[in-house]
């Protein structure tokens, strides 16, 4: 008897684990970047998730769209770490304006290096300004990809919440980011 014909088709709870959360990793390690932003703090989030989802194998594998389900997952165990954190009597405060190259590849080719530093840390420092609840809506919908009816099934909002939170965010964003803004609030 061929030993490949008799394990063909039977896979192991890890490699069945692997394939339905392999093509998520890297949004969700995105996603946990923008929230923490700490790389470090991403991975042992994004870490934290995988154990806890592994012994719930049939449940993920149950799931129609596993992105949104991930992300959504993503964002409680954040918020639980998050709200531990802000209540922890260690002040451990979140970082907003991190001085790595996290935006550069969205950057035109044409800008300058310093160019490119003095827009993100102003991409970096605008996010921070906004609300809790509007950071987290532009981050999943316009920089995740995630549609509103998604967003509002993560968040667990209604969708007309999350059109509102994004228009009154993208609107501040866009204040923020004019070039006149972005000199004005330049610490140089």
């Amino acid at each position: 008897m061929n030993l490949v014909h008799f394990f063909r088709g039977r896979t192991a709870p890890e490699d069945r684990f692997t394939d339905l959360v392999r093509p998520h990793l890297r949004s969700m390690y995105r996603t946990a970047y923008r929230w923490t932003q700490d790389s470090a703090e991403a991975e042992d989030l994004v870490q934290d998730v995988l154990a806890r989802l592994f012994p719930r194998l049939e449940e993920l594998a149950a799931v129609e769209k596993p992105g949104p389900w991930l992300a959504r997952v993503l964002y409680r165990r954040y918020v639980d770490l998050y709200r531990r954190r802000v209540n922890s009597p260690i002040d451990d405060a979140v970082r907003w304006d991190s001085d790595d190259d996290f935006f550069r590849e969205c950057m035109p080719d044409e800008r300058d290096e310093f160019q490119r530093w003095e827009l993100q840390r102003a991409l970096n420092r605008a996010l921070a300004d906004l609300e809790e609840g509007w950071r987290d809506v532009v981050l999943l919908h316009d920089v995740e990809g995630y549609t509103a009816l998604e967003v509002a099934e993560i968040l667990q909002l209604n969708v007309g919440t999350v059109k509102s939170r994004l228009h009154r965010a993208r609107k501040k964003l866009k204040t923020a980011l004019q070039p006149g803004a972005i000199e004005r609030n330049c610490a140089c």
